[in-house]
This record gives C-alpha cells, sequence and structure tokens, in this order.
C-alpha cells in the first residue's frame, strides 16, 4: 500500500511516495525539520486488476 508524503513550503507544494509508513513518517519528520509546513502522511488504498 503506497504512503504519500505531502508537505508546503514558500514555493509551492511536493508529494513524496514511500512503500512504508515507517519511511513515510520518518521522511515527514525530516521534511519538518527542514522547515516545510503542512506536512501530512496520506494512505492511498489502491485496488489491484486481477
Amino acid at each position: 500500500m503506497p504512503y504519500f508524503v505531502c508537505a508546503r513550503d514558500g514555493a509551492g507544494q511536493i508529494i513524496l511516495k514511500r512503500d512504508t509508513r515507517e519511511a513515510a513518517e520518518k521522511k515527514a519528520a525530516d521534511l519538518r525539520d527542514m522547515g516545510y509546513f503542512e506536512v501530512e502522511v496520506v494512505v492511498k488504498d489502491v485496488e489491484r486488476a486481477a
């Protein structure tokens, strides 16, 4: 299940994809430390075709 880290800075918004929740939360913490704001982790439930 993919996890997306969404964040904003003065120039715009970035969206990063991570494969695990732990990796997404670590990147979100890194972005907050770098000064990004409105940082959130979004889970996308992707249905796979059979």
